[in-house]
């Protein structure tokens, strides 16, 4: 199968490339670099993948890449609502814009499946647990755009590709492009850092997913076809913020939680996730429990393969401020992207 991985030199993106590699597919990568030292992905795709580099919101060369294809899947855009607080137009036009531009080029080169990387962060608030059939209750920017292109995808499709939404719970784990600043990673990196795990609340719900499994799932989706809205992880690794930091206390010797404020009122997620629907269609995929992630991103610390976990390139919102300062990013306000910021706006206000 060729597949299309657009933004896939990012995390999940680079492990998705070597998984799909490995299973025979040709792997075409389209990634920007904001978050990139240099202008080549290095080490992070696999040799076998072909790399172009480019701007997700450009449709001539979405279209080129699309032409052959048999799957393209978006993963790119600015990741987390600290990043997307930085510029919102911006934030717009990568996470809801690109995807919507890059389905139209997919349906054009009659590509037969789309698979669009979306978030548990849709549901936003909710008491009990919400499943792929609760209406979707966004809290920020991140997740508004996530919505919205789940819902506009099928039009830009036009029936040509299949859709199939992934809804990933929180991703922790070792990728080749590692980030540090989800909540996993990041009390785990800081406990073996500074002995200390910063803890603001503890109550709040967060479904977790590893990185290893999301790309199992991606490869499974790919091989069945499956289409729709799937939640991504697994119901037992539903937990609280607190019992992160207390998992992460107990594999972490000699490090201690340090508590902040009750509640971090810049974040007000809070939901228990089922997925049942996909272990029935997919059983087994999503093995992989927080201590199997905290060890791993331990082990990478302990060993020195990070030497330093307050580098820029492991944090998407100072990585994203770096590459503001540095003209890598910007918005482009293209027809396209002014087109689907009307829609954004008419949707949930002026950014």
């Amino acid at each position: 199968m060729r597949v299309v991985l657009l933004g896939g030199a990012g995390y999940i993106g680079s492990a998705a490339s070597h998984r799909l590699v490995s299973l025979g597919h040709h792997v075409t990568v389209v990634d920007g670099l904001i978050y990139n030292r240099g202008d080549h992905p290095g080490r992070l795709l696999p040799s076998a993948a072909t790399f172009v580099p480019g701007d997700l919101r450009d449709p001539e060369l979405l279209a080129g890449v699309c032409d052959g294809a048999d799957a393209v899947v978006h993963l790119g855009g600015i990741v987390g609502e600290p990043a997307c607080r930085l510029d919102e137009e911006l934030a717009v036009e990568l996470n809801y814009a690109a995807p919507m531009i890059a389905a139209e080029a997919a349906a054009g080169a009659s590509v037969g499946q789309y698979v669009f990387f979306s978030s548990c962060s849709v549901y936003g608030q909710h008491e009990g647990t919400v499943d792929e059939y609760t209406e979707p209750n966004p809290l920020g920017i991140y997740a508004r755009t996530k919505v919205l292109a789940e819902r506009r995808l099928p039009d830009a499709l036009a029936e040509v590709a299949a859709l199939t939404s992934l809804r990933l719970a929180t991703v922790h784990g070792p990728s080749p492009r590692q980030r540090l600043d989800s909540v996993v990673n990041s009390m785990a990196s800081r406990a073996v850092a500074t002995g200390r795990i910063p803890l603001n609340g503890g109550a709040q719900r967060r479904p977790l997913v590893h990185v290893g499994d999301v790309v199992r799932v991606l490869a499974a989706v790919l091989d069945k076809d499956l289409t729709g809205a799937w939640n991504v992880g697994s119901d037992q690794e539903n937990h609280t913020i607190a019992e992160i930091a207390e998992t992460v206390a107990a594999i972490v010797p000699g490090s201690k939680i340090q508590r902040g404020p009750e509640r971090d009122e810049a974040d007000a997620r809070d939901y228990r996730v089922s997925f049942t629907r996909l272990q029935q269609y997919l059983p087994g995929l999503c093995p992989t429990t927080l201590e199997d992630g905290v060890q791993e991103i331990v082990d990478l610390l302990v060993t020195r393969q990070i030497a330093d976990p307050e580098e820029t390139q492991y944090d998407n919102h100072r990585g994203l401020a770096a590459a503001f300062t540095a003209g890598k990013v910007r918005s482009v306000r293209t027809p396209e992207c002014r087109r689907y910021l009307a829609e954004y706006t008419a949707a949930w206000g002026q950014p």
